[in-house]
């Protein structure tokens, strides 16, 4: 490709397009670049059998759960983090994996009570501080809720 097709395509979004896929659709905003958006929601073991289920973000040479979800976001780890709000906090929202204004209300509510900062987005810090429903394994059943 010259130099010229490659500046009309970069003008026209095209090159950042192109990049968002090869990076598996995700778009990273230049305050968070080092940070990525949670695209699912994992089991992790905390011992005994028990498991809690958090927003991680996968990509092939990435793994972890170092994430940010934000209002607007559809998903799996949405759904985690409602059903943590809903279980844990008594948060009265529907668990739809939509990212939502209710939602966003409910995560404050949980951030105050956890005392971290309340800005309804989750993070690292968010994550950390929260409770999660506990279940244990092999029979499902819940246990409580523990932090991570």
């Amino acid at each position: 490709m010259s130099t010229g097709t490659i500046r009309k395509l970069r003008a026209a979004g095209v090159v950042t397009t192109m990049v968002t896929g090869l990076l598996g659709g995700v778009a990273v905003a230049p305050s968070s670049a080092s940070s990525w958006e949670c695209d699912r929601a994992e089991w992790e073991y905390r011992g005994n059998g028990d498991y809690i289920k958090v927003p991680h973000e996968w990509e092939p040479m990435m793994h972890h759960a170092e994430c940010f979800v934000h209002k607007g976001a559809r998903g799996d780890q949405v759904a985690a983090i409602q059903r943590a709000l809903v279980k844990c906090y008594g948060q009265s929202i529907t668990v739809d994996g939509v990212f939502g204004d209710k939602t966003f209300a409910a995560l404050k509510n949980a951030q105050r009570a956890a005392g971290v900062t309340a800005d309804g987005a989750y993070g690292p810090k968010t994550r950390d501080a929260i409770k999660w429903p506990l279940y244990h394994e092999p029979t499902a059943k819940y246990k409580g809720c523990t932090r991570r």
